[in-house]
This record gives C-alpha cells, structure tokens and sequence, in this order.
C-alpha cells in the first residue's frame, strides 16, 4: 500500500470518528436536555392538575375529574395516561382505555414522598411517571404518564440533518486528506527519485522543491549531499587520470631513455665492431686503432656513468647551503672555461637570499651544468648573469646568457633525456639537474628567444631549516 493512500485512509478515518464521536455526544446532550425538560413539564402538569382536582377527591366527583384528566390529554399530546386514587389509596379514576393493568399502583409508589419521577420502560418505549400528593397525610395521589414522543421526533429531526452534515465534513477531511497527502507525498516521490538518481552516480543534479519547512531543510540537504558526491567523484576521476598519465608517462620515459641509450651506443658499437672485423682479418693492430678502440669504449663508459647518474636515487646528504658560496664554488670550477671563451659574469642579489635545506653536492652539479650550458651558447664571447631573489616560501637563482636561444622547434624536448644539440654530448645534463632540483620540491624552468638569450630559474623552496 502505498504511503499516500495510507494518509487518506487515516485521515479520513479520523474525520469519520472525530465526525461520530460529535454526533453521540451532541445526541447525548439533546436526550438529557429533552428528558429534563419533560420532566419538568410532567411536574408542572401534575401539580397544576392536582390542584384542580383536590377540592373533586372527598366530593367524589368522577365526572369532573374525568373531564379535568380529557381536557389536559387533548391539551397535552405527549401524555399517555393520568390516574388518580382516593384518600384510602384505592384506584379513583383513570385514563386508561382498556383498563388499568393490575399492578398500577405498584409503578411508582410515593411511600411518604410529596413527590416522585420514575422512568418506566413499556411496550410502547420509555414512559415518565410523575406522581405527586394531593391532599398530605392521606394516600390521595395523582400520577401522570409521560411519553418522550417529541424526543425521539427530534431525534429523528437532528438524525435527518446531522448525517449529511457528518457526510459532507467526511466528504471534505477526504478532499483535505487527498490535498494534504498529494502536499505530502510529491516531495517524497521526488526525493525517492533523486535517491535512484544519485545511486546511479549522476551526482550535481539538484531536486527541485521550494519550501520553507523541514522538507525544503531536507532538500538543500540532499542537494549539498549531490554537489559533495560530485565534488568527489571529480578528484576521484581526477586522481585517477593523474595515475594513468603518471603511469603512462614513465612508460614513455623508459621507451625515450631505452631508445636515446641505444642510440647512443650504437656508435661508438658500431665503430669497435668495425676495427675488430678489420682485427680479425688483419691480425696487425696499430697505435692508432688501440687508441680508437680505448675511445669508444671510454665513451660507451662515459654513456652508461651518465645514464646510471639519472636513473639511480642517490643518496642525499641534506644540510643549510647558502647559495651566494654555491654560487662562488661553481665559478671556481667553471674559471678556465669562462676564461677562455672570453665571458663576463654578472650577480645580483645573491648576497641577500636566505639559507636553503638541501643537497650541497646535487646543487653543485645542477648550476654547474647550467653555468657550462650558458657558456657554450657563447662561443665567441658574451655576458652571463646570475641573479637571485625570494619570497616568504621559495628562493629563486636565474642563469642568464646572451647567446642565440633555444629555437621553438627545441623547447618541448629540451629537458628530455639524451636530447642535444652538442656534437659530444650525452643529452643528461638537463634532465639530471630536473630531476634533482625536483626532489628537493622546487622547479627548473626556462624562458628563451632566438637570437636574445635564455635564462634558467632553479626555484628552491625554503623549508623549516632556514638558518
């Protein structure tokens, strides 16, 4: 049974039984109301009338009396019978058609009462007997009979008016039952709904019901609910991608490294296979090829050292550098270099930049590599400056040269192992210091234009070791 029906059952139950309970206490109140005043009304006819007949009672005057008791039954439809007895308590005179039954006077005997009301039950329903003295000390007694005819005519009068009253408000707690539950019932409906649509993971939709009880409350709520479900979903998809490219992205590093180590070795291979084919059918070996051979295989040495140098996690050796001395030992190393090829060093700022916590030695190598690359994009002279600046979070050192950029074909391989321009290079040099700038949580990034210069930016993050 559906919950909509359920409410227009109960309501309309409600109704009916809100609806009947009113009817038999009203019904309730009208009987005792008629019935007081019917007794009210036997008393006063038995008074007056026994005042009438008490002067008749010693006269035994029967016909009068007989008169008196006609008149007042023409007068007074609800009577049923009035009887009378003499001063000796015998049955005097009476109203009865038939006869007086036999046990009359035993019906509502005064036993030394000046009055008495006694509801009596007959064939012909509930009859009160009101039966008062005439004369006192003596047994004269009057009694009339009253039947509740008008009652049950009222009765029947309210019963006619009060059941379609009872009908119609049934008729309308149903239509309110049938309103209230479709009130009721349509958020519902909608919620379940939404339920079904949230099971099927369409999460960011919204129920659409305007209300300003605790069921609008429970909208907003289930539509707070969607949006956080979205919101999940997304970096869950999110994370998921990023796991897939991260996984594909390693995947096509191995094959890039895989492929640039096999064309690197190929030719120096290639060269030894060719002096041992001629060793092989010439016994002979000369100074010059055993000097060829110690080159390639120094250079395939060189190669595998290189390549070991960016695969293999190395272990650090973590403590507060300050760059500026960094900075002075790398020029050092580099002096010959920049020397011969005629280059002016610029620094800037790098005095003022605060301790970083890291890895002297992989430092070392990182702007080493970058101070060789500057210079040998000079080869006939030019300026290299170095400068640093910082921030609350990070450090940054740029490396500046003036030589002839990095054309745009260039830039997205730049940082790719074994990727080079140089005619004796490796292709490492970048990737390596990448790699080690990105396990210290910083970034190695660049900016060139052909025949302006480029400029490296090493941004270091500062820590909680600063010094």
């Amino acid at each position: 049974m559906k919950f909509r029906t359920k409410i227009i059952i109960l309501t309309t139950t409600v109704v009916a039984m809100v609806g009947l309970l009113m009817m038999l206490s009203i019904r309730g109140t009208i009987i005792n109301a008629f019935r007081g005043e019917l007794e009210k009304k036997a008393i006063s006819i038995a008074g007056n009338l026994s005042d009438r007949i008490a002067d008749l009672i010693p006269l035994e005057d029967n016909f009068q009396i007989t008169q008196a008791f006609n008149e007042v039954l023409i007068k007074e439809k609800d009577l049923e019978y009035i009887f009378v007895t003499d001063e000796k308590g015998s049955l005097f005179t009476h109203t009865f058609d038939d006869g007086p039954p036999e046990d009359l006077l035993s019906w509502n005997p005064l036993t030394g009462k000046e009055m008495n009301v006694q509801l009596l039950e007959t064939e012909k329903g509930y009859i009160r007997d009101v039966g008062v003295k005439v004369f006192n000390n003596t047994k004269a007694e009057l009694h009339v009979g009253i039947r509740e005819d008008s009652l049950r005519d009222t009765l029947n009068s309210m019963r006619s008016i009060t059941l379609p009253i009872i009908g119609f408000v049934i008729l309308m707690g149903m239509i309110a039952s049938i309103f209230l539950s479709r009130l009721v019932t349509e958020p519902l409906n909608k919620f379940v709904d939404f339920t079904k649509v949230l099971g099927r993971g369409e999460f960011g939709k919204k129920v659409e019901v305007s209300s300003g009880d605790e069921i609008g409350e429970l909208a907003d709520s289930f539509n707070n609910l969607s949006m956080e479900l979205k919101t999940v979903k997304e970096k869950m998809e999110e994370a998921y991608t990023y796991t897939h490219l991260l996984q594909a992205e390693k995947l096509s590093s191995i094959g890039q490294i895989s492929a640039g180590l096999a064309h690197e070795l190929k030719n120096p291979l290639a060269a030894l296979k060719m002096l041992f084919q001629a060793y092989k059918d010439q016994p002979d070996m000369t100074a010059e090829d055993a000097e060829v051979i110690t080159g390639e295989i120094e250079k395939i040495d060189n190669i595998l050292t290189r390549f070991l140098g960016f695969v293999k996690d190395k272990g650090t050796n973590f403590s507060n550098v300050n760059l500026n001395n960094l900075i002075d030992r790398v020029l050092n190393l580099a002096t010959f270099d920049i020397q011969s090829r005629n280059i002016q060093v610029h620094r800037d700022m790098l005095e003022t930049l605060p301790l970083v916590y890291a890895d002297w030695a992989l430092l070392e190598q990182v702007f080493l590599n970058l101070v060789l690359n500057a210079i040998e994009a000079m080869p006939e002279g030019g300026e290299i400056r170095i400068s640093g600046k910082t921030d609350e979070s990070f450090v940054e050192v740029m490396v500046w040269d003036r030589g002839s950029g990095i054309p745009d074909e260039m830039k997205k391989k730049i940082l790719d192992p074994f990727f080079t321009t140089k005619e004796t290079g490796t292709g490492l040099g970048l990737s390596i210091a990448y790699n080690i700038v990105k396990t210290h949580g910083g970034r190695l990034y660049f900016s060139s234009s052909e025949k302006m210069g480029t400029v490296f930016t090493v941004r270091l993050p500062r820590g909680s070791m600063d010094g």
